[in-house]
C-alpha cells in the first residue's frame, strides 16, 4: 500500500505542477507530457498483445510495428496544428497502412492481426490523442483537471472503500478484488473530483489571470455549474470503473498482471490510464458543449 500510495502521490504532484506552473510559461509542455502518457501506454498495449501465447505457446497476434511507429511520429504535430482534423487524418493513415502492408505481407499478417494493430493505435493512442485539442482550446486547465480529478479521486475512493467496506465482489472473474462496495465509492470520489474542480474554478474563481487560461470557468453562474460538475462526475466515475474493469478484462484474455512494471505497486502507464481512456471523451464532449456550441 505504501508504494502505491507513493507513487500516486508522485504522480499527482508531477501532474498538477505541469498544469499550473510549467504550463503558464509553455503550453506545449503539456503536450509532451500527453505525448509520454499516449507514447508508453502505446508500447506497453502494443508489447502486451504482440507476446500473448496460445495454449500451444505460439503467439496470438503478430502486430505491424509500422503502422504504430507511423501512427507515434504523426499523431502529436496533427493533433496539436490541426486539431480533430490531425486526429482524423493520423487515424486514417495508420488504418490505411496497416491494410496496405497486410495485403503485400499475407503470408505472415491475418485479418486477425490487422484489427489488433488497429485496436492498439485506437486504444490508447488515439482517444489520448484527444488531450491535445484540449490542452489547447475548449476549457484548456479547467477540463484538462477535470480528467485527472475525476480519475484520481474514483480510483482512490473505490480503492480506500472497497478495502474498508469489502462486501460482494463486483466482477469477480475479471477483477477478484473489485467490489460493489468499492465501485460505489468510485462514482462518489468522481463526484467528488468534479466538486472540487468546480470550486476552484467557477465558486471562488482562484485562477483568473493565470497565464495561457482563457477560460476560467464552465459557467458564469455557479448554481448552473455545479449540477453540470455533479452530473459529469457521476458519468465520469462510472465510466472510470468500466475503464479500469475493461483494462482488466484485456489483461485477463492475454493472461498477464500488469501492462508493465515501470510504476512501483501500480504496474505501467497503461495500468494508471485506464479509467483516463474512459473520461476523456465525456469531458471533451462537455467542454465541447460548453465552450463550442453554447
Amino acid at each position: 500500500m505504501v508504494k502505491r500510495l507513493g507513487t500516486a502521490a508522485v504522480l499527482v504532484a508531477f501532474l498538477l505542477s505541469m498544469l499550473f506552473w510549467v504550463r503558464q510559461y509553455w503550453v506545449g509542455a503539456a503536450d509532451l507530457v500527453i505525448c509520454l502518457f499516449g507514447f508508453v501506454g502505446t508500447y506497453e498495449m502494443f508489447h502486451s498483445l504482440n507476446n500473448a501465447k496460445k495454449e500451444d505457446g505460439e503467439r496470438r497476434f503478430h502486430l505491424m510495428a509500422v503502422p504504430a511507429v507511423l501512427a507515434m511520429a504523426i499523431v502529436c504535430p496533427l493533433s496539436v496544428y490541426f486539431g480533430m482534423d490531425g486526429l482524423v487524418i493520423s487515424i486514417v493513415v495508420a488504418v490505411l497502412s496497416s491494410i496496405i502492408i497486410m495485403t503485400f505481407k499475407r503470408e505472415k499478417y491475418s485479418l486477425t492481426d490487422l484489427f489488433a494493430t488497429n485496436f492498439v493505435l485506437l486504444y490508447p493512442l488515439m482517444i489520448m490523442s484527444l488531450f491535445f485539442k484540449m490542452n489547447r482550446g475548449q476549457g484548456e486547465v479547467l477540463v484538462l483537471l477535470l480528467v485527472i480529478a475525476i480519475a484520481v479521486l474514483e480510483d482512490t475512493m473505490a480503492y480506500f472503500v472497497g478495502i474498508t467496506f469489502k462486501g460482494p465482489k463486483l466482477c469477480p472473474a475479471i477483477s477478484p478484488k473489485k467490489t460493489i462496495s468499492g465501485a460505489i465509492g468510485g462514482v462518489i470520489g468522481g463526484m467528488l473530483g468534479a466538486v472540487i474542480v468546480f470550486l476552484l474554478f467557477d465558486y471562488f474563481r482562484l485562477f483568473d489571470g493565470m497565464k495561457n487560461i482563457t477560460i476560467f470557468a464552465l459557467h458564469d453562474n455557479w448554481k448552473i455549474s455545479l449540477p453540470i460538475y455533479l452530473a459529469v462526475g457521476f458519468v465520469g466515475g462510472i465510466l472510470g470503473e468500466l475503464g479500469d474493469l475493461g483494462a482488466s478484462a484485456i489483461k485477463r484474455h492475454l493472461g498477464i498482471k500488469d501492462y508493465g512494471k515501470i510504476f512501483p505497486g501500480h504496474g505501467g502507464f497503461m495500468d494508471r490510464i485506464d479509467s483516463f481512456i474512459f473520461i476523456v471523451p465525456l469531458v471533451y464532449v462537455l467542454s465541447y458543449i460548453m465552450f463550442v456550441i453554447v
